[in-house]
C-alpha cells in the first residue's frame, strides 16, 4: 500500500496543471495519520452480507468521507486517528484518508454536470462548497443571505455548468468556507483513479438521485479497476431512493446498458442499497410491495430504512428487511457545522441548494418525533437495531460501538 508522503500539499497553480484531465491523480498531502489501517474489500463485504445474523457487529459508513472537524477512530485495528481531518466534504482526500485510516466504508454524493460528468457534490448548487464565484465577476455565495435579506451571491446549479473547460478548473472551499482549499472539485472518475494510484482498499458508497447519474456511474464502475485489477463494481456500492426506481426492472434496464448487473461468477453483482424514507409512503401506497421486490435480488447488499422512531411510519418496512434476513441500515443525521444552533431533533442542516437552514423535526413527514440523531436509538450495550449506519461522526461511532461490544468482526475485515 502506498502511504502519503510528508511533503507539502501541491500549490494551487501546479494543481490546476495536474488535474486538467479526468485521468490525473492528486499529489501527496501532508498527513499526521498513524500507520495505515486498511480493511480488505472482499472481507468487508463478507461481513456486511451476514450482518443480519451477527449480533455483535455493525458497519459504519463515513458520510461525505472523513472531513472537517469530525474525528477519525481513536483505536481501530491499531490506528490512532482521533483528530480532525480538516478536509472538505466530498473531497478525494476525505475519502482516501478515511479508507487508509481505520474506516471500512465512506459515502459520497453524486451530481451530474451539464455535459454528463458525475462529480462529488452534496448540494444541487455550487456556491456553498466551491470557489465558483471566482472569475464570475459576482460575489461569493452567502448561505445566510436570504434569511438576513442580504444578496445571496453566486450559486449556480451543477447541471447548468460543464465539467470540461469549467468546473474541472475550480476548487473546493475549506469546511468553514473561509478560504479556497487546495483540492479541485472532484469528478467521480478522478476518485476512482486516485483509489487505484494510492492502492486504497475499502468500500465506497455512492448516493445517486437520478437515473442518468446511475447509468453513468455504473459505466465508470465497469471501466475502472483498483491496484489489484478488481473492477470498481466489486467495491463501489450505490444507494438509490426506491422512488427513483419503484420497479427493479427499470433499474436493471439502466444497468444492462453497460454490463450485466447480476453475478456472472467472476465479479460482484451490482452492489445496491435501496433507500426508504417517510415521504415515500405518501407517494407510493404500495411501498412495502416495492421494497419486497428488492429483497430477493442478488444485488441488494442491504436496505436503508430511515425509521424516525420506534413504531414510526416505516416500522413495517424495517420489519420486512429482517424477515428477509437482509442487513438494515439507517442515516444518522449530525448537525451541519455552521448551521443554526440546536440539538436533538432541533438540530439544523443546510438545504440542498446550499441555503441555511432547516430543522430535523421539519422532515418527520408524519411521525411525532425524530430519534435517528440519538445513538441510543440505534444501538446500546451488546445490542443493535441497525446493521450499518451512515454518519458524519464515523470515527467516534466506531469507537463507541467497540466500547459497547459491537465490533467483534473488526479483525475479520482485515
Amino acid at each position: 500500500m502506498k502511504r502519503r508522503s510528508k511533503k507539502n500539499s501541491m500549490p494551487r497553480v501546479l494543481g490546476s496543471m495536474l488535474l486538467l484531465s479526468l485521468g490525473a491523480t492528486l499529489a501527496p498531502k501532508a498527513s499526521a495519520m498513524s500507520e495505515p489501517c486498511v480493511y480488505q474489500n472482499y472481507k468487508i463485504l463478507d461481513v456486511w452480507k451476514h450482518l443480519n445474523t451477527e449480533r455483535h457487529m455493525a458497519i459504519v459508513i463515513a458520510h461525505r468521507g472523513w472531513w472537517g472537524s469530525h474525528n477519525g477512530p481513536a483505536n481501530t485495528c491499531g490506528a490512532r486517528n482521533d483528530r480532525a481531518s480538516g478536509d472538505p466534504e466530498n473531497s478525494i482526500y476525505a475519502v482516501t484518508d478515511a479508507l487508509h485510516g481505520g474506516f471500512e466504508a465512506v459515502e459520497v454524493d453524486i451530481k451530474m454536470t451539464r455535459d454528463g460528468v458525475p462529480i462529488l457534490m452534496h448540494d444541487y448548487t455550487l456556491g456553498r462548497t466551491t470557489d465558483i464565484y471566482q472569475g464570475s465577476g459576482q460575489r461569493k455565495f452567502d448561505p445566510y443571505g436570504q434569511m438576513h435579506n442580504q444578496p445571496q451571491g453566486f450559486n449556480p446549479y451543477v447541471n447548468q455548468r460543464n465539467w470540461y473547460g469549467d468546473l474541472e478548473h475550480h476548487f473546493l472551499l475549506s469546511p468553514d468556507r473561509s478560504r479556497v482549499y487546495n483540492q479541485h472539485i472532484p469528478a467521480f472518475a478522478q476518485l476512482l483513479d486516485q483509489y487505484r494510484a494510492a492502492e486504497t482498499s475499502g468500500i465506497i458508497v455512492l448516493d445517486v438521485k437520478d437515473r442518468a447519474s446511475m447509468q453513468e456511474v455504473w459505466r465508470l464502475m465497469n471501466d475502472h479497476r483498483d491496484s489489484h485489477g478488481s473492477l470498481a463494481r466489486n467495491w463501489v456500492a450505490v444507494k438509490f431512493n426506491v422512488s427513483t426506481y419503484p420497479n427493479p426492472a427499470d433499474l436493471e434496464a439502466d444497468l444492462y446498458k453497460h454490463a450485466d448487473p447480476h453475478n456472472n461468477g467472476s465479479q460482484e453483482p451490482f452492489l445496491g442499497i435501496p433507500v426508504l424514507t417517510n415521504n415515500m409512503l405518501d407517494k407510493f401506497h404500495n411501498l412495502i410491495d416495492i421494497e419486497k421486490n428488492y429483497m430477493t435480488k442478488d444485488y441488494t447488499l442491504g436496505v436503508e430504512v430511515n425509521l424516525n422512531t420506534k413504531n414510526g411510519r416505516l416500522q413495517n418496512a424495517y420489519n420486512v428487511v429482517g424477515q428477509y434476513r437482509k442487513p438494515v441500515g439507517i442515516f444518522n443525521p449530525i448537525a451541519d457545522p455552521g448551521a443554526w444552533d440546536g440539538d436533538g431533533q432541533n438540530r439544523a442542516f443546510f438545504q440542498n441548494t446550499g441555503q441555511c437552514c432547516y430543522r430535523l423535526w421539519s422532515v418527520a413527514y408524519g411521525d411525532n418525533t425524530v430519534s435517528r440523531w440519538d445513538w441510543s436509538f440505534l444501538y446500546g450495550n451488546g445490542w443493535k437495531a441497525f446493521d450499518f449506519i451512515t454518519t458524519d461522526e464515523g470515527g467516534k461511532m466506531i469507537d463507541d460501538l467497540a466500547a459497547k461490544g459491537l465490533r467483534w468482526d473488526n479483525n475479520a475485515m482485515r
